[in-house]
This record gives C-alpha cells, structure tokens and sequence, in this order.
C-alpha cells in the first residue's frame, strides 16, 4: 500500500492537546490565524477522519516553529514535500477521466481536492517555509482512509501502460476502465498463481518408489 513515510512525521504537537491554561499564540511566521477559519479547518479535519481534538491555533504555531527551526531557511520541510506529492497524486488520481473512485472515498477525495484548490486557505501558501503545512495536515488526516485507493490508482496506471504497448498504442489511445483494471489484475493474479505453482511443483511424473523382495 502507498504509505507516508514514517521517518518525515509532521511535528508530534499537531496530535498532542495542549495540557494546562490554553496559550495565546495565534501566528504562524507573521501571519494570523483567524478563529472563524480555525473553525472551518477543524470542521473540515473532523469530516476527514481526525479524532484528536480540535488543533488550537498555539499547536499550529509551534509545529510552524520547530519545522522552521529544522529546515534553517525558507524552503519547505521534507515533511511537507512528501505530503504535497501524495497531494498530487490525489489529483491525478481525479482528473483520471477513465478511473472511477470507488464510492466509500469519493467524498474525502472531492473535499480534500476542494480544499487544496481553494482560494482562500487557512494558512497561505506564501507563508515562508510553511505555507502548505495546513494542506499537509489535511493529507495526513484523510491518508490513512485514500492509501487504499492511490494503491489501486497506481496499479491502474501501470496495467494500462502495459495494455497500451501491447496493443501498440498510447497510454490514452486505449479504452481502459476501473473494470477493465480489475479484469487484468485477475488474469495477472492467476498467472502468477500458476508459475508459483510450477516453481514449487513440475510437471513430470512422480517418481516411483523402490521396494525390495525379501
């Protein structure tokens, strides 16, 4: 399965709930968190899957803090980058014509996507260093639910690319379907069913067995 890689985690406080007298942070670099956007994002985490409490905009604050610290200029932590990659994947995955998303993840694919083109986001994008760490955050959340889909997507993509050049043809010159996918990987899956067989196993005869007369 297409997984986040565990060694880039985004900053341990986004899932830690502040403990003792609520801090009064409210910006990421210079820029202000607005409460009623807050809000929205929350909203939206929730309908994605997060079960963690609400994130307060002070564990925003200091996650755009430490990835800063981290990174020691301007440039976007690894983290972040690997996110927006399985971001882009996602969208691939929708403008896919040809690729129907199966219907339990339709929803969270079209909000995450809505949200990632959005005009107006809750941190912008021109925010030095961590401009898409609001877009990250969103990622990890609904990863664990899409990680299935992007898997299939992936391998969707690769059967077709193989029909394609035995057919002669491009990638999109074919008629290649979510079931036409699903047709191909079950004559692929009984093929390599059959050569493991033949590996483990032959075709010729069993041997007879010896035996003496006494």
């Amino acid at each position: 399965m297409y997984t986040i890689d565990p060694r880039l985690p985004l900053p341990q406080v986004l899932d830690q709930y502040p403990s003792g007298a609520p801090q009064r942070r409210s910006h990421v670099n210079d820029y202000l968190l607005v409460p009623r956007e807050m809000e929205h994002f929350n909203s939206l985490l929730a309908r994605l899957g997060r079960t963690q409490p609400p994130l307060q905009t002070d564990q925003l604050a200091t996650a755009a803090r430490n990835l800063n610290n981290a990174a020691g200029d301007e440039s976007a932590s690894p983290c972040i980058t690997q996110r927006m990659r399985h971001a882009h994947l996602l969208e691939q995955l929708l403008q896919e014509t040809d690729w129907e998303p199966a219907a339990e993840v339709s929803c969270e694919l079209h909000m995450v996507i809505a949200y990632l083109h959005a005009s107006h986001q809750l941190i912008p994008d021109t925010v030095p260093g961590v401009g898409q760490l609001d877009q990250a955050i969103v990622i990890d959340t609904v990863w664990p639910k899409l990680a299935g889909e992007v898997t299939n997507f992936l391998d969707y993509q690769r059967l077709r690319q193989q029909e394609a050049e035995r057919q002669g043809r491009g990638y999109h010159d074919i008629a290649f379907n979510r079931r036409s996918w699903l047709e191909l990987r079950e004559i692929e899956a009984r093929l390599h069913e059959h050569q493991r067989r033949v590996r483990e196993g032959s075709y010729a005869p069993a041997p007879l067995s010896y035996f003496r007369v006494h």
